[in-house]
């Protein structure tokens, strides 16, 4: 099978605006109490959301953001994530192909769910610099970590790598393996300025 690319994603999501039945799946919901946990109890200042689909997720990080700015490749997505959000206050959402579109600035969370086995490697590798070089704060990422046919690398892979460059740049603060996906979370360095 062919690795989904934008152009993909949005034919999907015009058929259907929540393929992975986000809203009512008690494992995505799951997933997501894991996510949430992996961002830790405090408030955020700026937060960064990438691929944000539909904006469930959105919803449970505006309460702990002041401004949120959540991202998807997908104008469809993005139009229903924008719906749904329309009643918080602080939250903006755009589409982005990342990582040629990332937004600048700095960002005190960063989350990354489900989105780097979709890149290339070298895109990934490009995505994950300028997620260390924009945060002052903690990037946490999820992903699955079994195969399935139109990612562009192998998740579990993807997902490795993610660990290790961050590793060497952060300080890991949140490991959870939970069958088929796994969550982490890394702190920027209290000594390191915002740009590396």
């Amino acid at each position: 099978m062919k690795a989904i690319g934008p152009e993909g994603f949005e034919a999907m999501f015009r058929a259907d605006v929540d393929p992975w039945n986000y809203r009512a799946s008690r494992f995505e919901a799951f997933k997501r109490k894991v996510l949430l946990r992996a961002c830790g109890d405090r408030p955020y200042g700026r937060t960064l959301e990438l691929a944000c689909a539909n904006g469930e997720t959105t919803l449970a990080l505006a309460p702990r953001s002041l401004r949120l700015l959540a991202l998807d490749s997908s104008p469809t997505v993005i139009t229903e994530a924008e719906r749904r959000t329309a009643h918080l206050d602080g939250v903006e959402t755009a589409v982005a192909v990342l990582p040629r579109e990332m937004p600048k600035g700095t960002f005190d969370l960063i989350v990354v769910s489900e989105i780097l086995y979709y890149l290339g490697l070298r895109d990934c590798r490009v995505l994950l610099r300028s997620l260390a070089n924009a945060t002052r704060g903690r990037i946490v990422i999820v992903h699955h970590v079994r195969d399935f046919g139109d990612a562009a690398q192998k998740p579990f892979r993807a997902q490795a790598d993610a660990r290790r460059f961050l590793r060497a740049r952060m300080s890991e603060v949140f490991h959870e393996r939970h069958g088929r996906f796994e969550a982490l979370a890394f702190d920027a360095h209290r000594s390191r300025g915002a740009s590396r």
